[in-house]
């Protein structure tokens, strides 16, 4: 898609045009409803007739549609635009721990295609790095969209990662010019990358929960423990990228080491890690389960707990209230800090909100000063299995300034 990946200081009269092209396409893709000619013109700051040209040769370039008539006083009925879906496609990836996941969605953000790797396992290791970028040219094959309407690829992955420098820590370090540049060079696309945990955060900003919320929090509760920071409606990445990262706050009385060499982070205790090693530690002391018969001799993972709890096992629900009340402590003390108007849990354990949610109020109760409790909605992600896939691409529509 030309118009925005050709780079234009707008000094001559053709790339004058281009940029009001760019204005008249990003315009239409933001509106919730298609658009007359006189409120395109209004909005870029056009004539009617410079307008009226542009909108015809997008037309024609098949960038924008028309999409009907509308109602008027007058008995008129003028024409509305719209983006043509299909002048431009983003790619989400998401990277993590055991799953690989590659979405392409055309530029209205409708999936046309998926394909998932759930037996995958990342490794920091360049076998495993020419294992995803396999995987991704092979979705892009079997996509059969063409690569010259790629706008580009958005990826979330696990661990640390600083956007803006384009380097991720803890998972594909070893690129020297780090691992966005290293990617762009290697599918010959624009690349952006950030965790895992601030591309739920950018799915709940604009397609979520928190589109029409200025301060927010989300929860990425899954396997471990991360945080999303919306103020005045913007994530809040940090200096270094490393926002977030709620899972290493000394909120916790666990005096077990956690992986980032410290004793007393709230990952050990609230996250899939800590649900799974509590499950085996009720279990060593005798505590039954409905698990047990179906599991006998296999390490049982977090989610089977949360899919227990749901179908009423006792130990699960036990755990995860612990779990639940834990998490509402230490957000208490965050929305202390920062004031946030909504809440949202998302990650695997959205799924379990009918155990939480009580849970996490009741810790909330015990650490959040009343005012900005009572002013603070608490609620559970509704963006399914595509929260991360679609957070990742919206870098790239973001980037574009087309969200």
């Amino acid at each position: 898609m030309d118009y925005f990946k050709t780079e234009t200081n707008r000094v001559s009269k053709e790339s004058k045009q281009l940029g009001q092209k760019r204005e008249i396409i990003a315009l239409l893709r933001k509106s919730d409803l298609p658009l007359t000619i006189p409120v395109i013109c209004k909005e870029v700051r056009l004539s009617v007739p410079t307008g009226t040209k542009l909108v015809n040769e997008l037309i024609d370039e098949k960038f924008i549609v028309e999409a009907g008539k509308i109602e008027t006083e007058n008995g008129r009925r003028p024409v509305v635009y719209k983006v043509n879906p299909q002048c431009g496609y983003i790619i989400g990836v998401e990277i993590l721990l055991k799953r690989l996941s590659v979405s392409v969605f055309d530029i209205e953000m409708h999936e046309v295609y998926v394909d998932r790797d759930k037996s995958f396992i990342l490794e920091n290791t360049s076998d495993c790095l020419e294992y995803v970028i396999n995987f991704l040219e092979k979705s892009i094959h079997s996509s059969a969209i063409q690569r010259e309407k790629i706008l580009g690829v958005g990826v979330g992955i696990t661990g640390r990662v600083n956007s803006i420098s384009g380097e991720s820590y803890n998972f594909f370090n070893f690129p020297e010019e780090g691992i966005t540049s290293f990617l762009s060079k290697k599918l010959q696309l624009p690349v952006f990358v950030d965790n895992d945990t601030h591309i739920i955060g950018l799915s709940e900003l604009f397609f979520g929960q928190a589109k029409d919320v200025r301060n927010a929090l989300i929860v990425n509760l899954s396997r471990g423990l991360g945080l999303a920071i919306i103020l005045n409606g913007e994530l809040v990445p940090g200096d270094n990228g490393f926002a977030g990262e709620f899972g290493h706050m000394q909120f916790g009385d666990s005096t077990k080491l956690c992986m980032c060499g410290k004793r007393g982070c709230l990952g050990m205790e609230v996250s899939g890690f800590a649900l799974e090693e509590n499950f085996k530690e009720k279990v060593e002391e005798g505590e039954s389960s409905l698990l047990l018969s179906e599991n006998k001799g296999l390490k049982i993972r977090y989610d089977a707990i949360l899919n227990a709890a749901w179908e009423g096992d006792a130990l699960s629900i036990s755990l995860l209230h612990d779990i639940g009340f834990k998490l509402g402590k230490a957000l208490g003390n965050i929305t202390n800090l920062l004031n946030p108007g909504q809440i949202i849990i998302g990650g695997k354990f959205a799924v379990a909100r009918g155990v939480l949610a009580d849970a996490i109020k009741s810790g909330m109760t015990h650490t959040t000063l009343s005012q900005p409790l009572r002013s603070c909605q608490i609620s559970f992600s509704e963006m399914g299995e595509n929260n991360g896939l679609k957070g990742a691409a919206a870098q790239v529509l973001s980037h574009y300034r087309l969200i």
